[in-house]
């Protein structure tokens, strides 16, 4: 999970993410890699938006709670959880990132669309059970296939845009859990 997109995010110019479960803990854990795509979608179900937020909240006040606890707060710019949680924020803010919530019916797909740079590169995806979380990418025994075939990652391409479609926004609720805390 996390090294065939740390590898992915050196040669793409974007990421389209389903998953079930979403987690700030997924992007930290490819902090410095995810920064090199131009566009990050990450479209995920409804039944999972508290449990989203909470995870981005208790993430979030955790560890800035441990670093001012012990007093670090000056040297916050060598502490890459906090360098990238405003990486994040600032993604979230410019676009970079994008959220979507599908709340038509239980939303449970995973699958990771990557689009190469390069027209040589194309686009290839992972599809399988593993969640964007840190989990999901890096402890959980997880089934996934990588699909190179152009055909089976268009028909997949397809599936995505129909469901982001009928998707809400929620990068901006996402964005204000997150600076809140």
């Amino acid at each position: 999970g996390a090294g065939y997109l740390g590898q992915w995010c050196d040669i793409a110019r974007a990421l389209d993410i389903a998953t079930g479960y979403f987690e700030i803990g997924a992007l930290l854990e490819l902090d410095g890699k995810w920064q090199q795509l131009d566009e990050i979608r990450i479209l995920m179900g409804d039944e999972v938006t508290y449990r989203t937020k909470k995870a981005l909240v208790d993430a979030v006040r955790n560890r800035v709670a441990g670093v001012l606890d012990l007093g670090l707060e000056a040297d916050k710019d060598d502490n890459p959880f906090l360098f990238g949680v405003e990486a994040i924020v600032t993604a979230l803010t410019n676009g970079q990132i994008n959220c979507r919530v599908y709340d038509r019916d239980k939303f449970h797909a995973k699958t990771y669309i990557t689009h190469g740079r390069l027209d040589v590169v194309g686009s290839q995806a992972l599809v399988g059970s593993s969640n964007f979380t840190r989990p999901g990418l890096t402890q959980n025994v997880e089934l996934n296939i990588n699909l190179e075939s152009s055909s089976e990652v268009a028909q997949l391409q397809r599936w995505y845009e129909e469901h982001w479609d009928d998707a809400k926004d929620i990068t901006e609720a996402i964005l204000k859990v997150v600076q809140r805390h």
